[in-house]
């Protein structure tokens, strides 16, 4: 499903170790964005950890890491193929082939966790770059200023489907959508930046809901346990019981099991 690191201005990036486990909670592809004064930087495509990491020391060997609001994306695919131009972020730009380079500077950046439907996806756009294309860069070609007009930032946020959002402009401007874990200063956009744990589904049930509810032995509170009632239906289910729940709330749960069923 993804997950989005956000590092404000004054702040130090996460440690490597909790870096590489947004990476093993998310292996489908890693990017980079930042702002660098007249433009963000974005660098993208990196499908091994080695390459991510080589990638990521580069960058902080060339700017003052405190001083600059940077964002980390590890992807899980859920629309479009797993190559790198799929990896997010996406330069907010009328052009798919733009969005899809892995190195490129913008105005704007955008970064996506989540699931969005009503858009017209193929192996090689996403739900992510559809959304861009559709509604980011049609409020940005209408703003003098994108992410300080109100009237667009609001139909940015009803459009965010429980999903979260990252926004970031040349200034150094970013705006989140959505509900996000903050940890130490840093905004995590869901709980997947720590380690993976251990669990075998199949010690107390045929079924990974009723298995995963026998374990933790649930009350009628399923929230307490990052669970929800759609959790039942959803084909994602083994996934959040070896790792950690993707959704936050019981719409996106909703929405996740529409997407697979």
């Amino acid at each position: 499903m993804c997950i989005i690191v956000y590092k404000p201005q004054g702040k130090q990036l996460p440690s490597t170790d909790t870096l590489r486990a947004c990476w093993d909670n998310n292996p489908d592809g890693a990017g980079i964005m930042w702002a660098a004064s007249d433009h963000v930087s974005i660098r993208k495509g990196f499908m091994a950890w080695p390459d991510f990491l080589e990638a990521l020391d580069e960058v902080t060997s060339s700017i003052d890491v405190e001083d600059t609001p940077m964002a980390l994306h590890f992807r899980i695919a859920t629309h479009g193929a797993v190559v790198p131009g799929c990896c997010h972020p996406f330069a907010v730009k009328g052009s798919f082939a733009k969005m899809r380079a892995t190195k490129i500077d913008a105005s704007v950046g955008f970064m996506h966790n989540g699931t969005l439907s009503g858009l017209q996806t193929d192996d090689a756009t996403s739900d992510s770059m559809a959304f861009a294309k559709s509604v980011l860069v049609p409020l940005k070609a209408m703003s003098n200023d994108f992410l300080g007009d109100k009237r667009a930032l609001r139909i940015i946020e009803g459009s965010t489907q429980g999903s979260r959002f990252l926004l970031m402009s040349k200034n150094g401007t970013v705006r989140l959508f959505g509900n996000w874990v903050e940890d130490h200063g840093i905004l995590y956009s869901n709980g997947n930046f720590k380690p993976r744990f251990a669990y075998e589904p199949t010690l107390f049930s045929n079924s990974a809901y009723d298995a995963w509810a026998a374990f933790a032995n649930l009350d009628d509170d399923l929230t307490r346990y990052g669970m929800f009632e759609a959790c039942k239906d959803c084909p994602m289910i083994l996934e959040c019981a070896e790792y950690l729940p993707v959704c936050t709330d019981e719409v996106q749960a909703s929405e996740m099991v529409a997407c697979y069923t």
